[in-house]
């Protein structure tokens, strides 16, 4: 499980800068969208594209609509992940209709 605190400075410090990553995610999803262009999976980088697979996955077991931030961290891979990357995660989970939040899962 992805503890947070758990005496892994490296992994609490990747932690920090995606966790700082989604808050300016969420903060940006506030501002009106004019042209963006949905990000297209096959052009991600393959460690992106499998944990997109892995949470994906992950909802349809749950038959849930809706993963936790915890989900997400876990299905990262262990190399520090861009803005782009997380951006085009959510893009791509919202696209199947799948809500990152934070707590338990929902239905």
């Amino acid at each position: 499980m992805g503890k947070h605190g758990s005496g892994n400075g490296k992994r609490d410090d990747a932690h920090d800068r995606r966790q700082a990553i989604i808050d300016g995610l969420l903060a940006e999803a506030l501002r009106p969208a004019f042209s963006y262009r949905l990000p297209s999976q096959d052009a991600l980088p393959a460690d992106i594209r499998r944990a997109i697979d892995r949470l994906l996955a992950k909802a349809e077991a749950q038959r849930s609509r809706c993963l936790t931030y915890d989900d997400l961290e876990e299905a990262l891979p262990p190399r520090d992940v861009s803005a782009e990357d997380l951006e085009a995660i959510f893009w791509i989970l919202a696209e199947h209709g799948i809500e990152v939040e934070d707590g338990e899962p929902g239905l």
